[in-house]
């Protein structure tokens, strides 16, 4: 497979202090024990361990900008985060609150919790905000629980909602007194609490609740006698329901300080400027001097102001903000647009095409010396992307595995498979008619491809769109490392108009190197009808597939070659053996994919189809009959009846020999295809997904709650069953014992066997081969020698490509989703061992042959790093036998005579040799005697001077 897209870079984490970055709810909810980024899903009792790819699990809550910091404090949050809000005073601490009833403080530094407020112990706080009120800071906080008594009701009318508050103080400031103490009602509220925020002055809060919007004027400087004070409140009832609001940010018009107001959007779209809260509480005001002289109190009196409305969005507006200066308004929604409204002149800008999900919130991060201000905006897949206020450039922030939100809602078939080249999954993205191809060890998205496309976002007043979705993908076999051909099934269900029935649509495409493109494209192959079944052949030179639909016709597909095409290779044929340069251009040879063969049985229903592994027959389920068809010639081979309802199939075994069949709902039943028997049968099983693992097959059944794995051997016997805690409705399997789910609610799931659930480590890729005794002769000459004596190296254990690709790179441990992440403890040895590597260096030693030492005898080494043995008296005798027969055999040569020497001669060799004696003596030198069968006799005696000659020290590992 091509190069994978770069991968998008996200807020960069420092320990400075000067850094800003981006803080997340995720980043302090309770850690979960999630597997390592090299996990093995270990088996306790028949249980596999579950470990997360992708979660469904996304936050409305829009980012916070403060100095770095992180905490993985085991005090965390038991449920939900609902709200992010950094500290008024101390810029460096943040609180969140939960629907665990509680809001929590929390240290960035030091990464530490620093203490609880106890709100509520049987509801959860929904949204929080802080202000000033006198000298003290106070939480204000919008909370709901079940009313005291009251029975469960489902239009919920047994849940009370309020608005309370609690002094922001330390710790010490209220130990001794009981955790409610501190706590005072605000307001009741008669609908869920939607929003709730503060006047950048702290004189008003809005809780946005149902078509009310409570906004409650608090005590300024001398009003505020002490901590039991108690608010007016004036309610503003709209037209519709509202789901967020922002105050306007202070600004100063002139000499004159402007009027504190507030925007809102509800259900329909609109945006409201809610102007006049100054007048509406004089008018409050003059009506509780007239009712209760000298007094005041809380008015629960229904108003409604002369707002300004801005419409655009068709469906209800998610997310509000302020630009830094208050002269824009950001808006965002379900069209997947940035909307800038200017308050000045009323127009407004766009940013569309923003990736096609909803937007579920929008923050502004000021700008600061140099660095432009940025809209950032959190997607319902939970992607982030900012934009530029000056710029305008989109840029994604972090993007992890994104599952569709709508296919849990619809019962159609989820399209789920594994790319032949590189081992990876392939799942709906966001969008039901779009594919991510992802890294399922490292929840890495490779990249997308967008198989149809469609519209995203319908009209709030027509008939929602039912949007076309990929229900069936397929892979050609991988040749030279790249798998060529695609297959999808896209479509969606006629209406009246197109006469009922379905519309679908069958596309093959072509690798071209870094992606899939489209190449061919035949809409409604099968007419009306549902298409059951799409395969390719798993071998063969000329790859092929096969689609069979809901009225039991089946059709072949081939590729073939374009007419003009192959004119044109004729051409350079032709110019190739006569030499002759045609006059016409030739063209790059095209391929298109064609209907070869249709055929059925009966007409009877097909269910499912599976190729053998040597693509020779197709077999096909009908529910009680299972048909086997000669795929070159489209003979039909065999019919086996069915004694259970067949509606799954798979080959099993590596050549094929077994073949298993799974019911409707239970049922399992495998044929030896040699004899065309039953070799087992398990009427009673219960399965869903029938799945072919390397040891034999798989059959799944989930639950609400768990999911039972019953594993069986190629010829049906059971061996093992294993149970999961977590549903699955679709299954596919990795290479080796390593299968991935995918629950109901769309979260994607891996699990399996310890070896191969988890990528090897260094030790397990670089593991040294045993060592072995080795005979005496390759003691002597190596253990190369005789080569008839050497027993074969064990074969190395498989590595798939995943594990490949996830080996050696320790750098790349800690870019995955932190529920990937292990603990440091479990971390440590494997990433120290990948990033620190052992030198090898040799290091040579001078000796000095000095004249009082003694060089010591040097056993030698056995060779190869072998264990040596003792030499035995067969050994000897060996040796002895070999010696006498190369003797014997040897040539003998004839003596030559030597040349007699003169007395004159020998008496001037021995004065010479006396002469170097005495000479080497004189300069300090050592004379070392050599035997006179490592040297002539006028060598007899040799001097070795020690500033020149010197020798290696033996290596650690000679000895």
């Amino acid at each position: 497979m091509g190069e994978p897209l770069p991968r998008p870079q996200g807020h960069v984490r420092s320990r400075r202090k000067g850094k800003e970055r981006q803080v997340d709810a995720a980043d302090f909810a309770t850690p979960q024990k999630a597997g390592p980024s090299k996990p093995k899903a270990k088996q306790f009792g028949g249980s596999w361990d579950v470990i997360p790819v992708a979660s469904s699990e996304v936050s409305r809550i829009p980012p916070v900008w403060s100095k770095d910091g992180s905490s993985t404090d085991p005090n965390g949050h038991r449920k939900p985060i609902t709200a992010l809000l950094l500290h008024p005073t101390n810029p460096l601490q943040l609180i969140t609150s939960s629907d665990d009833g509680t809001i929590k403080i929390w240290d960035w530094v030091e990464g530490r919790h620093v203490r609880t407020i106890q709100v509520l112990d049987d509801g959860g706080v929904k949204q929080i905000c802080v202000g000033q009120v006198g000298s003290k800071w106070w939480i204000f906080a919008t909370v709901t629980n079940p009313k005291p008594g009251k029975k469960t009701k489902e239009d919920g009318s047994h849940i009370q909602h309020r608005v309370m508050r609690v002094p922001l103080l330390p710790q010490a400031a209220m130990d001794g007194d009981k955790p409610m103490a501190w706590l005072f009602n605000v307001g009741k509220l008669r609908a869920p609490p939607e929003a709730l925020f503060i006047s950048p002055r702290t004189s008003y809060v809005v809780a946005l609740a149902g078509q009310k919007a409570h906004v409650y004027r608090l005590p300024q400087g001398k009003d505020v006698t002490d901590d039991k004070w108690k608010p007016d409140c004036v309610k503003f009832v709209s037209d519709e329901r509202f789901t967020c609001g922002a105050f306007a940010p202070d600004r100063k018009g002139g000499r004159t300080v402007q009027e504190e107001w507030f925007a809102t959007g509800d259900a329909r779209g609109i945006i409201r400027l809610w102007h006049g809260l100054g007048a509406a509480f004089r008018q409050l005001d003059a009506a509780n001097q007239q009712q209760q002289p000298g007094g005041s109190g809380q008015d629960n009196s229904e108003k409604r102001l002369p707002t300004t409305m801005l419409h655009w969005h068709a469906h209800a507006v998610s997310g509000l903000a302020f630009s830094s200066a208050g002269a824009q308004i950001l808006s965002v929604g379900e069209e997947s647009v940035l909307v800038q409204w200017h308050l000045a002149s009323g127009k407004r800008e766009y940013i569309p095409r923003l990736g096609g999900r909803p937007i579920l919130s929008v923050a502004v991060r000021p700008g600061d010396r140099g660095v432009e201000e940025e809209y950032w905006m959190g997607f319902a897949d939970g992607a982030m992307m900012r934009v530029g206020a000056s710029t305008g450039q989109v840029s994604s922030v972090g993007q992890g595995v994104r599952l569709d939100p709508l296919r849990p809602t619809s019962n159609r078939p989820y399209p789920l498979a594994v790319h032949p080249a590189s081992k990876a999954l392939v799942v709906p993205s966001s969008h039901p008619s779009t594919l991510q191809f992802i890294d399922p060890l490292e929840s890495r998205v490779l990249f997308d491809l967008e198989v149809a496309p469609s519209n995203r976002v319908s009209k709030r007043d027509d008939k929602e769109l039912e949007p076309i979705a990929v229900e069936q993908v397929a892979f050609s076999a991988a040749v030279d490392g790249k798998s060529e051909w695609m297959a999808t099934v896209e479509g969606r269900e006629a209406d009246q108009f197109e006469g009922g029935g379905f519309v679908k649509t069958l596309k093959f495409w072509r690798w071209n190197g870094d992606r899939y493109v489209i190449n061919t494209q035949y809409p409604r192959p099968h007419g009306a009808d549902n298409i059951t079944a799409l395969a390719f052949g798993p071998s063969g030179t000329e790859p092929f597939a096969l689609t069979a639909s809901s009225n039991g016709t089946v059709k072949i597909w081939q590729v073939r070659q374009a007419k003009r095409s192959e004119q044109a290779l004729q051409l350079v044929r032709e110019a190739d053996v006569t030499g002759k340069k045609s006059a016409k251009k030739p063209t790059v040879a095209e391929y298109y994919w064609s209907n070869r063969s249709t055929f059925s049985y009966r007409s009877l229903p097909v269910y499912a189809a599976a190729f053998s592994p040597d693509s020779t027959l197709v077999a096909l389920t009908h529910g009680s009959v299972v048909t086997l068809w000669n795929t070159a010639s489209n003979v039909m081979v065999r019919a086996l009846e069915s004694s259970i309802d067949a509606r799954k199939i798979t080959f099993v075994g590596g050549e094929g020999r077994y073949l298993a069949v799974g019911g409707a709902a239970k049922g399992v039943a495998v044929w030896d295809l040699l004899s065309c028997v039953i070799t087992n049968s398990s009427p009673e099983q219960l399965v869903d997904v029938l799945l072919p693992i390397p040891t034999g097959f798989v059959a799944a059944h989930s639950t609400t709650t768990s999911t039972t794995l019953s594993l069986f051997q190629p010829n049906g016997q059971h061996m093992r069953s294993v149970h999961l805690r977590a549903p699955f409705s679709a299954l596919t399997a990795l290479p080796g014992m390593h299968l991935v789910g995918i629950a109901p609610s769309g979260e994607i799931s891996r699990f399996g066997d310890a070896q191969a659930a988890a990528a090897p480590s260094s030790r397990a890729i670089q593991a040294q081969p045993q060592r072995r005794t080795t005979s005496i002769w390759q003691e002597m000459f190596g253990k190369d020698a005789f080569l008839d004596e050497i027993e074969p190296e064990p074969e190395a254990p498989a590595v798939t490509e995943l594990q490949r690709r996830a080996a050696g790179r320790p750098d790349m441990v800690f870019e995955g989703p932190s529920h990937t992440l292990p603990p440091v403890s479990m971390l440590f040895d494997a990433f120290m061992d990948e990033l620190l590597v052992t030198r090898s260096a040799e290091e040579t030693v001078d000796v000095e042959m000095l004249e009082d030492e003694a060089v010591a005898p040097v056993s030698a080494a056995p060779v190869g790093g072998e264990t040596s043995r003792p030499v035995k008296d067969k050994d000897v005798d060996e040796l002895v036998d070999f010696f006498t027969a190369v003797l014997a055999n040897a040539p003998k040569k004839a003596p030559t005579p030597k040349e007699p020497k003169e007395n004159g001669d020998r008496k001037a060799d021995k004065l010479g040799k006396k002469e170097r004696k005495d000479k080497a003596k004189a300069n300090g030198h050592r004379t070392v005697s050599m035997p006179a069968s490592l040297g002539d006799e006028d060598d007899e005696d040799r001097v070795v001077d020690k500033s020149k000659k010197k020798r290696k020290a033996p290596r650690a590992s000679d000895i």
